[in-house]
Formats: C-alpha cells, sequence, structure tokens
C-alpha cells in the first residue's frame, strides 16, 4: 500500500492530463482518483505484527524510499517493549520515534501537532 502510494503521488505531481480511463472526483487532480491511496507522512509502526515485525516492515519501507527516492515517512514504534534492546532495534531499523503502550491521546497529538510544525517551517 505505500509503494502504491508513492506511484499515485509521482503520477499527481508528474502528469498533466488525468487518466481518463480512472474514476475521479476532480477531473484535474489524479490524487483525488477514486480508491487513491495518499502517501502518508506519518505511519505509526506496531513492532509485534505477525508475518512481518515492524523492525522488518520499517527496514523494508526505508529500502524502498531510497531506491524509488521518494520523501522520507516519520515512522514511530508503537510498542509495550520497553527495554532498551527493543528500542536500539528500533531506531537501527529507520524508526524515528519510539512509544511504549499505553500510549495517551494527548502524547501522540502533541507528538504529531510537532510534526506538523515542523513540515509547515521546514523549506519547499
Amino acid at each position: 500500500m505505500y509503494e502504491r502510494s508513492v506511484d499515485q503521488e509521482r503520477v499527481a505531481t508528474d502528469s498533466t492530463d488525468p487518466d481518463p480511463d480512472i474514476a475521479s472526483d476532480s477531473n484535474t487532480n489524479p490524487s483525488k482518483q477514486l480508491g487513491a491511496v495518499v502517501k502518508p507522512d506519518v505511519i505509526l509502526m506496531d513492532v509485534n505484527m505477525p508475518v512481518m515485525d515492524g523492525f522488518e516492515a520499517t527496514r523494508a519501507i526505508r529500502r524502498f524510499e531510497q531506491a524509488a527516492g521518494c520523501s522520507r515517512a516519520t515512522i514511530i514504534a508503537v510498542t509495550g517493549l520497553g527495554d532498551v534492546s527493543a528500542q536500539d532495534e528500533a531506531f537501527a531499523s529507520g524508526m524515528d520515534l519510539f512509544l511504549t503502550k499505553p500510549v495517551k491521546l494527548k502524547e501522540v497529538t502533541t507528538i504529531l501537532a510537532k510534526l506538523r510544525e515542523a513540515a509547515a517551517a521546514a523549506p519547499p
């Protein structure tokens, strides 16, 4: 899904003539196409997931971002693991922040507000 969102972001910024075969709520903005996936600026990553854990998923995202030359999403680990080794692995895998459960909504809101402010202050 993340890879698809990057591809669709490229279509939205590179294309001046949207694909007429794709249903859209706007004839001039491909990013508004029905079914379009918006590239996230922030990912809340659960560390303990089945099949692929959060560390592996983060490494895969970072490899993809580098290969695709796209902007880097902020990845925030959300986990019940509070030990130093989990934090070390999180940062080594490419995560930007580490939150230990239970996470308070106020804490997440504050973090997201700071990220939004930093993005708004960054040069284009």
